[in-house]
């Protein structure tokens, strides 16, 4: 792209003639066509689907409302403690929901689910499902090379599951699960619906102090501390989320992915003799909390394994908006459990109450087969086409870990001038090198190992002790250089 700043209005007007030429000539020798984004082209959209959203009719714009009540009293002279109670409730943020609702349990197929059943029986030579089961004889496939007996992606990748998981998103009128329109793919559209709560109880105390010893010139001190609780229908309401239930969007809400519940906070600066002043500042905050959800194996099927909900989401399928090994939020939790509730203490007692009450049993398109009389329970066991167990976590499983920081910084002063004034000094940002992890964004994983996988470090059911390095806070810039490893910096100001 050319620049125009500082040319004469007669060349940025001839430089511009030339690219709209160049441009025409350009379309000229493509040709016309059909825009393969646009929607009445590909009946379909979503962000990981087409990588665009629509907006739903009746727009509104995210609002926030904010009050506060304090309380403030000076405990004697230059000594002030101060306690505010904060509410911020926010609006009309945007969550994306599939209006066709592809894979939802409610619109389901029979005749494709009954000519997925027999095209793959056909496939494994087998009349049956049971003997199907039974006998090794169902042909390689990509997701398992060898001749194998039947499983529930088998069946699946014939037709037996929905429009995210068989076309991607888009139009599947084939699907057993296709959506209220088979015709049309996903339509994941932007509901201005999401509503985040902040309450927050903050106190502070703060002493400023003219000459309190000999030799030192002026002493501030301030301690705070904050006990406070975010929560909303998705853990980062900055960006564009898709809800977390299709049919019942405002069903989970929970800590947002930036809530402490603890936040405590101290500094002091203090002016020495020799015009040189010192400061220091800390502070320590509780863990970020996580949502705990069913893993994945990535195969066809995901809708009879770990979308709990029965709304189209969950299947682990990246066109529905995760990240290809995602169920649905792990059932007995919600959003933002762990770490709220749920921590390493308790965290196996939650895994056995699922393991106990869900594994094994059918999701919602599960319960569908059943009562369509297409399968019953003990052949989609065997099919794996059931709740999985999830790992039990090791007795040392790390939880999400505070942020700690301690800075510290030394200027000298030296006049030149009644108003100027030369400034060096150095700072030592998080100056006892603490050691933290589980930034915003980047935390401990949410996603459970499932029984009989190996654990995967990092995770809240597979990292034993400290976690791995690659959760450790980084340099970052600005305000987001805070806990990251000791940097020394070294300063001169020029005040006039």
């Amino acid at each position: 792209m050319p620049s125009f700043c500082g040319q004469p209005i007669g060349q940025v007007q001839a430089q511009i003639a030339s690219l709209q030429q160049q441009y025409q000539v350009a379309a000229q020798a493509v040709g016309s066509g059909p825009n393969p984004g646009f929607i009445g082209t590909t009946f379909a959209d979503g962000t990981n689907i087409t990588g665009t959203n629509l907006y739903a009719p009746n727009y509104q714009t995210p609002r926030s409302v904010q009050m506060n009540f304090g309380l403030q009293h000076e405990i004697h002279r230059g000594t002030v403690f101060t306690v505010d109670y904060l509410r911020n409730v926010s609006t009309h943020t945007l969550l994306a929901v599939d209006t066709n609702h592809v894979g939802d349990t409610r619109f389901f197929n029979l005749a494709n689910a009954q000519q997925a059943i027999a095209a793959t029986l056909a496939a494994c030579g087998q009349s049956t499902i049971d003997l199907a089961i039974s006998q090794g004889s169902c042909p390689a496939t990509p997701f398992n090379p060898v001749v194998h007996t039947a499983t529930i992606s088998d069946f699946a990748s014939k037709g037996l599951d929905d429009g995210y998981s068989l076309c991607a998103g888009a139009p599947c009128p084939g699907a057993a699960f296709p959506g209220i329109n088979p015709n049309v793919g996903s339509n994941q559209m932007l509901f201005a619906i999401g509503r985040s709560v902040y309450n927050g109880l903050q106190t502070s105390l703060r002493q400023d102090i003219r000459e309190p010893f000999k030799g030192i010139r002026y002493l501030n001190l301030q301690l705070s501390y904050a006990l406070s609780k975010y929560v909303a229908p998705a853990q980062d309401g900055d960006f564009i989320n898709n809800a977390w239930d299709n049919a019942n969007p405002g069903k989970y809400i929970g800590p947002n992915g930036l809530d402490r519940t603890h936040q405590i906070s101290f500094g002091g600066t203090m002016e020495l003799p020799g015009n040189f002043r010192t400061s220091v500042i800390g502070h320590f905050y509780s863990g970020l909390p996580v949502t705990l959800t069913l893993g994945t194996t990535g195969l066809p099927g995901g809708i009879f394994q770990t979308a709990f909900n029965g709304d189209g989401m969950g299947d682990g399928a990246l066109a529905n908006g995760t990240n290809g090994t995602l169920g649905d939020i792990l059932p007995g939790t919600n959003l933002g459990s762990y770490g709220r509730g749920v921590n390493p203490g308790n965290l196996n007692t939650v895994i056995s109450n699922y393991n106990h009450n869900f594994a094994g049993q059918p999701t919602p398109a599960g319960q569908v087969l059943i009562s369509q009389g297409l399968f019953n329970l003990g052949q989609l066991q065997s099919l794996g086409g059931v709740m999985p167990a999830v790992s039990p976590a090791p007795a040392n499983q790390a939880s999400d870990g505070w942020l700690r920081d301690m800075d510290f910084s030394l200027n000298w002063t030296y006049k030149v001038k009644e108003h100027v004034q030369l400034q060096p000094g150095v700072s030592f940002f998080n100056i006892m090198n603490f050691v933290n992890f589980d930034p915003p964004k980047n935390t401990l994983g949410g996603v459970l190992s499932l029984a009989g996988t190996t654990p995967v470090v990092g995770t809240a059911n597979g990292t034993p002790g400290q976690q791995p390095n690659s959760l450790r806070y980084g340099l970052g810039s600005g305000v987001f250089g805070l806990g990251s490893p000791r940097v020394l910096e070294f300063s001169l100001k020029l005040a006039f």
